[in-house]
């Protein structure tokens, strides 16, 4: 009995990721409050730091083309300083918000989006 209960703590320890992950996540905050911090994604793919921070930093360029032509299309001036941005480490309340998003469609991210070897 007490091999099998040695045996099931060995397979459940056993269970959680084996090396250490690099998460980033993607912020967004709000035309009524800018201020706000949004957890809009969590990138914490195996391939590492660079891999992470290259996703994000892709769907945060698209994602902010997309709110400027959005407003473009219905007529309107997108909202100052509101945007989606990236920072390392998962989600947290407190920390700041960039005052300026970068929005580019196709994205030409330069952190490696390549998985490694």
């Amino acid at each position: 009995m007490r091999t099998i209960a040695f045996i099931a703590a060995g397979l459940i320890a056993g269970c959680g990721p084996s090396e250490q992950i690099d998460v980033v996540t993607l912020y967004r905050n709000s035309p009524l409050a800018n201020d706000l911090r949004i957890h809009w994604a969590t990138f914490d793919a195996a391939e590492g730091a660079d891999y992470n921070l290259g996703s994000c930093e892709m769907a945060a360029k698209i994602l902010n083309a997309n709110l400027e032509a959005s407003a473009k299309a219905e007529g309107k001036q997108p909202f100052p300083n509101v945007g989606f941005w990236c920072e390392p480490g998962g989600y947290s309340e407190s920390g700041g918000v960039p005052t300026k998003f970068d929005g580019q469609f196709p994205s030409d991210t330069t952190s490696s989006m390549r998985f490694s070897k």
